[in-house]
């Protein structure tokens, strides 16, 4: 083999080998242009849904509400009255909302509501898509809608901003308003509006509503499993409300907690623990109103000067006069003897009557009809009512539904049947079974337990018979508590204010003061003898009055004549000053009540008010001052600021020799008189009593230096309380327990002096001084002017 230099090797010969052409591949694979047909259709989508979403933006967004005005958003509020001490007496609202600072709020309340409402609330925007579409497909697996998608602050665009309908068009707005709202808005701050705006159920409307509704407490002191309920209430305020279906609230609250605890708010183990919690309800209430009928006078005042609207809505505070406890010692006193009253005018009969009153079923149908709670049973002192089963020669057996009892006949010989013209201290029937029968649905008061047959029972009925009461501090006419009736709940006629009734033998000091000022004395002496008067008059052409007693008593002094209300006294000297005098007197001291221009006004035959009467004497206690009588003190609007302060404004319109002299002939009535069953009350006290014809109206107005008190009582349609009842039996009782209780450790005033009067011993039967060592001489009040 030939070798060759400069090599490394053999020379080799490689065979020469021909290659295939390479094929050329295309440009675009069939992958690839799928690919980017996806891409430029995506694209092409993309810009369509904004361009479908730009033009749905501007065609639902023209006429949308400028999300601003949140900012000065006021919402509903509730109206609350407070008494002169600033306790809550009473609210008016249309939506019971309380305003909250977010401050106020407990954080486990927050983060259950964000748990169960949004959780992703601090990272959408208004909306969430994530939330939206994971909703979809969970409605559209189920085949209806079992899951939303709202955001928090959508809920509150559609609360605040929107109407409730259901469309895609309200969903459109909904979600815009959403948007800007967040632009414009502070989380925390949608919250804090979120917080008092939302519906929990049962007038709520917030969460301190939310909170004393469903608990009796305020929001920052809820507990966990609390702020677990309320925070899952808004889904379905109804249908979750512990006190309509506590086990779907419990089922609801549960799912709060889970979501809690998946959230990382709280343990497993604090959410295991506040599951087994129990409901403690704090139980729903209907809107809060101590004083019933004076809240009603307060409200007609505030919706005269401010309307409907600012009234319920404008979370308005209204400080008034009311004295709470004051209240409280009115309305037992009223309630108390009124029932004990009409008990003296007889057994009007039973309910109602049940033929089946042996049925097993009897004992559901009592317990319906007192409308007890769950193992709820009568205590002493309640009024319930009950079935009677049976009846003996001393007793009725009585059916309570959770109890039984009997009514032995001392409790019940007061049933007579009605009759008027009988005096009921002295009817009494000696046998049950005069009044009642087996079958008979009546009201029995609970007074204790017997050893063997149960409770001991006392037969009770709803009176008929009705009352006022009003007390006014004098000095400054504030009102410190009215009762208008026997219960607002059954009569909301305010018979303290709008009833006009005839005042009777209370009119009779107007008659009295009117004199003196015309130049009488307390010592003048007045005939008290029959007489005839031609009265122009459709119903009769003469007159002849007479006195209480039918008797006459010859000459009387002024102060005896209106201690013991003699009639003939009273007319005579309305005749010697003249009947205008005495209208024009009656209207310088507040009456405004049309006045009959005639003699018998001296019998108080023209109609007013207890309000008017009150008012008046309150004059006497005065020095002479007339002040309107008052019910509120100032008024805050919702930021605290005062929109109004009442101004008492004092009128002098008597004297104050005059005030001291009619303050002094009343003090007769009170120690010697008519009155005369006030003396145990210890202290200085005036007064007058009043019974109109037939003992249709019962009155006793008196008072103190310090408190003015009137009481009136009588029936709705004029009929007769009955025989004797006047003023002294009827009226006194409700006035002195009143006032004992409400003037209890109070200091003791005298009436005060004025130095318009003197004393001069007279001789009591002539009026004139009294010569030295006259056995009859005492002392009297006079006039300086008039010596």
């Amino acid at each position: 083999m030939k070798k060759y230099p400069n090599t490394q090797g053999p020379l080799t010969f490689r065979k020469k080998v021909r290659r295939k052409p390479k094929k050329i591949k295309p440009m675009w694979s069939f992958r690839k242009f799928i690919f980017m047909s996806l891409f430029f259709l995506c694209l092409i989508s993309i810009f369509a849904v904004f361009v479908g979403a730009g033009a749905i933006y501007y065609h639902y967004s023209e006429d949308l509400p400028d999300v601003r005005i949140l900012k000065d958003y006021e919402p509903s509020t509730i109206t609350r009255l407070y008494s002169d001490n600033d306790e809550l007496i009473a609210e008016f609202y249309i939506e019971k909302r309380i305003i909250v600072p977010l401050s106020a709020i407990p954080l486990q309340l927050k983060q259950a509501t964000l748990a169960v409402e949004d959780s992703n609330f601090y990272s959408h925007i208004g909306v969430d898509l994530k939330a939206i579409l994971r909703a979809a497909i969970t409605n559209f697996r189920a085949g209806h809608v079992v899951e939303g998608a709202s955001t928090i602050t959508q809920q509150l665009t559609k609360t605040m901003l929107l109407t409730r309908e259901k469309s895609l068009e309200r969903k459109i707005k909904e979600a815009i308003l959403a948007m800007r709202i967040e632009l414009i808005f502070s989380k925390e701050e949608i919250l804090e509006m979120y917080f008092n705006q939302i519906y929990y159920g049962h007038g709520s409307y917030g969460v301190e509503a939310a909170a004393l509704t469903y608990f009796g407490k305020h929001a920052k002191n809820l507990t966990l499993e609390e702020c677990a309920l309320i925070a899952g209430l808004p889904k379905a305020p109804n249908r979750y409300s512990p006190y309509r279906n506590p086990d779907l609230a419990e089922n609801r609250r549960s799912h709060s907690l889970q979501r809690m605890a998946a959230l990382g708010f709280i343990s497993s183990q604090e959410a295991g623990e506040a599951m087994k919690a129990d409901f403690h309800l704090g139980g729903v209430s209907d809107m809060l109103n101590l004083a019933p009928y004076f809240v009603e006078h307060i409200r007609q005042f505030l919706e005269e000067k401010y309307g409907s609207s600012k009234l319920y809505r404008d979370g308005l505070k209204v400080f008034t006069t009311l004295n709470l406890k004051d209240q409280v010692i009115a309305q037992e006193a009223v309630q108390q003897h009124l029932r004990k009253a009409d008990k003296r005018y007889g057994y009007r009969g039973p309910i109602d009557h049940f033929n089946n009153y042996k049925s097993p079923s009897i004992d559901e149908t009592i317990i319906s009809l007192n409308e007890y709670k769950k193992g709820e049973y009568p205590v002493k002192g309640d009024v319930v009512k009950g079935v009677v089963t049976a009846i003996t020669s001393t007793q009725a057996h009585v059916n309570l539904g959770s109890g039984e009892g009997v009514i032995n006949i001392r409790n019940m010989n007061w049933a007579r049947k009605p009759n008027t013209k009988v005096d009921g201290r002295w009817a009494r029937i000696r046998k049950p079974s005069v009044a009642l029968a087996p079958g008979d649905v009546i009201l029995v008061k609970v007074l204790g337990e017997l050893e063997v047959q149960g409770l001991n029972l006392a037969l009770e009925q709803e009176p008929e018979v009705q009352a006022g009461l009003i007390n006014i501090h004098p000095a400054t006419g504030n009102i410190k508590a009215m009762m208008g009736g026997y219960d607002f709940a059954h009569s909301q006629f305010n018979r303290a204010v709008q009833a006009i009734r005839q005042p009777g033998s209370a009119f009779k000091p107007i008659i009295y003061l009117t004199a003196l000022q015309e130049g009488f004395t307390p010592a003048s002496i007045i005939l008290d003898s029959p007489v005839i008067f031609k009265e122009r008059n459709e119903t009769f052409e003469k007159w002849k009055p007479v006195n209480y007693e039918e008797k006459f008593y010859g000459p009387t002094p002024m102060r005896t004549a209106l201690a013991h209300s003699r009639n003939v006294v009273t007319i005579k000297l309305l005749q010697s000053v003249g009947v205008k005098k005495a209208i024009r007197m009656a209207r310088a001291l507040g009456i405004t009540s049309r006045i009959e221009p005639n003699l018998s006004i001296a019998l108080g035959s023209s109609g007013l008010s207890l309000m008017e009467l009150v008012s008046a004497y309150s004059v006497f206690s005065n020095k002479g001052y007339h002040i309107e009588p008052n019910a509120v003190r100032y008024i805050k609007n919702r930021r605290d600021k005062i929109i109004y302060t009442h101004q008492p404004v004092g009128n002098q319109v008597i004297s104050s020799g005059l005030a001291y002299l009619i303050t002094s002939l009343l003090e007769s009535v009170v120690q010697n008189g008519t009155g005369k069953k006030v003396k145990v009350l210890n202290r200085p006290v005036a007064g007058k009593t009043g019974t109109t014809n037939n003992f249709i109206d019962a009155w006793f107005l008196g008072y103190t230096p310090d408190s003015v008190t009137g009481v009136w009582v009588g029936k709705d349609k004029d009929d007769s309380l009955g025989v004797n009842e006047t003023g002294s039996r009827t009226a006194i009782p409700i006035w002195l327990q009143y006032m004992e209780k409400s003037l209890k450790g109070t200091p003791v005033h005298s009436f005060p002096a004025s130095d318009e009067v003197t004393f001069v011993k007279i001789n009591e039967e002539t009026g004139y001084a009294a010569s030295y060592g006259d056995p009859k001489a005492r002392f009297e009040s006079f006039l300086k002017s008039n010596l």
